[in-house]
């Protein structure tokens, strides 16, 4: 056995389930909402979406093409991987663990209230409307919210702020660092004081190749959550960093490093989920090849092409000793 793999064997067989509950910011303001005059029913109370994910019913229904805009009282700001987390109320079906129930939202981001720079957003299902009883793949969209179900209510001494326990959608503000906005400094990826959510009309909104959107359902997304995990001014240089990457055709590459070295990062708090669903993270190591150990991490890769029409998600979490945290969620791209 190579010095790389006997560390990665003692790293991986430290990574069992733990983790401490912490106390993480969430959206406090209702800004603005416009309901389209309640289009497609639902719960019409935008105070639902502040504070804490709740699941269920204690939501805001945006209105078919409708938007809500809210308030943080401590800005997000770019750190390492996901940067916050938005919530909706997706259900799986029985017995099938890939299929949501779900309505989709855009996500904007300001600085200032006025300038919002949206995610860019893509479509990988089929091209036909599930029906208003239907469901797509967890993986059917990337740069939306709305399709991974949040877990932290049916779980209440979880991490709400770690990707891969709370559930919900993750968003890198990373993600955006080639928008016009940004680069106009328009908006500032260091300083996210509101987030915008915007609903998804199904067979009309577009994704950023211009293809049709199409989700389940005759109403429109319900917003329950924002889950602030990189708060400005917290963010520490030292702290950890996951890196993933998930290629057209299935490959990945998952890079797990910290600048103080691999052995500030906590194996216990390693955290992985497929389809949003939790799996044990030691597990992974099985089917991941490692390529690179060096004295600050590990890189590793998943090198099997998959089949073409395999959609999915994979999330990935780890904090350092200290207790700062990075995570990760990606969809497999798609034609």
């Amino acid at each position: 056995m190579t010095a790389g793999r006997r560390m990665l064997a003692a790293w991986g067989a430290a990574a069992a389930v733990a983790g401490v509950a912490a106390q993480a910011p969430f959206a406090t303001q209702v800004v603005g909402f416009q309901t389209n005059g309640n289009a497609g029913g639902g719960i019409f109370n935008p105070p639902n979406a502040l504070g804490a994910p709740q699941g269920a019913l204690d939501v805001h229904s945006l209105g078919i093409g409708g938007e809500l805009t809210l308030g943080l009282q401590t800005a997000i700001t770019d750190g390492p991987g996901a940067d916050f987390l938005v919530g909706e109320n997706p259900f799986r079906l029985a017995g099938a663990a890939d299929l949501v129930f779900a309505e989709v939202m855009f996500v904007e981001v300001s600085s200032n209230g006025v300038d919002f720079a949206r995610f860019p957003a893509s479509y990988y299902g089929p091209a036909t409307q599930p029906g208003p009883f239907g469901a797509v793949v967890v993986g059917s969209y990337s740069g939306l919210a709305g399709q991974t179900p949040v877990l932290l209510p049916s779980n209440p001494g979880a991490d709400p702020q770690d990707v891969v326990e709370a559930g919900g959608d993750a968003f890198d503000l990373r993600d955006l660092a080639q928008h016009p906005l940004v680069l106009q400094q328009l908006v500032d990826l260091t300083n996210i004081t509101q987030v915008r959510l915007v609903d998804v009309v199904s067979g009309q909104s577009l994704d950023h190749r211009s293809r049709p959107i199409f989700d389940p359902g005759s109403g429109s997304a319900d917003v329950d959550a924002i889950t602030v995990v990189h708060q400005r001014g917290s963010v520490s240089q030292n702290g950890p960093s996951v890196e993933l990457e998930i290629h057209m055709d299935g490959t990945a590459r998952l890079r797990l490093e910290d600048p103080d070295g691999w052995s500030d990062l906590d194996p216990g708090s390693f955290r992985a989920a497929l389809y949003g669903i939790p799996v044990p993270a030691a597990a992974l190591f099985g089917s991941l090849q490692l390529v690179q150990a060096d004295a600050n991490g590990f890189t590793l890769v998943q090198p099997v092409p998959l089949p073409s029409n395999l959609l999915f998600t994979v999330a990935f979490a780890l904090k350092d000793q200290a207790g700062h945290r990075s995570g990760q969620s990606r969809a497999r791209p798609a034609n």
